[in-house]
């Protein structure tokens, strides 16, 4: 009975591993209404050892996504893996990981530029205000904002900026 139980919770998690990856925790919690903790868990070991379920790659790869090809900052994608119930330290591991890759100041650039040709670059202080928020939302720090508009604006706009006028 117990040999079964295994090969029903390994077929439900191959089924949904096969459209879409999962964290660990996640992959747990859907499985939690077929089976005990101890099976799940078993079975969650199982895919670890196969290279099926590996929270490591999963944070990278997420990140690296959410990052290069949505605009998202650090700080927001870090708030999305947590919600996908990735532990703090993989969180931490793939963030630093895809900064050796890809800096996060030409991801921040890149996203300027495709939000301006939409939208326009700001020529007031309102404008470049509501940029910055804007950024702020997505998940970029401060400091990395304001870097990257000095250099992106023309100087007269980014001027009025800061002055408030």
């Amino acid at each position: 009975m117990e040999l079964d139980l295994h090969k029903k919770l390994l077929a439900r998690a191959e089924k949904l591993l096969n459209r879409r990856p999962y964290s660990r925790e996640e992959l747990a919690v859907k499985l939690a209404g077929l089976g005990g903790e101890e099976e799940i868990r078993a079975v969650l070991n199982h895919l670890q050892e196969v290279e099926l379920l590996n929270d490591v790659k999963y944070a990278y790869n997420l990140a690296l996504y959410r990052l290069t090809q949505q605009g998202w900052g650090p700080d927001k994608v870090r708030e999305d893996l947590l919600r996908h119930k990735v532990a703090p330290e993989h969180i931490e591991a793939a963030l630093d990981g895809v900064c050796r890759d890809v800096s996060f100041e030409a991801i921040l650039a890149d996203y300027i530029d495709r939000h301006c040709r939409k939208s326009g670059v700001p020529s007031e202080h309102e404008g470049v205000q509501k940029l910055f928020q804007h950024l702020r939302r997505r998940g970029f720090p401060e400091d990395q904002i304001q870097r990257t508009l000095r250099q992106k604006l023309p100087p007269a706009t980014w001027r009025r900026f800061e002055t408030g006028e």
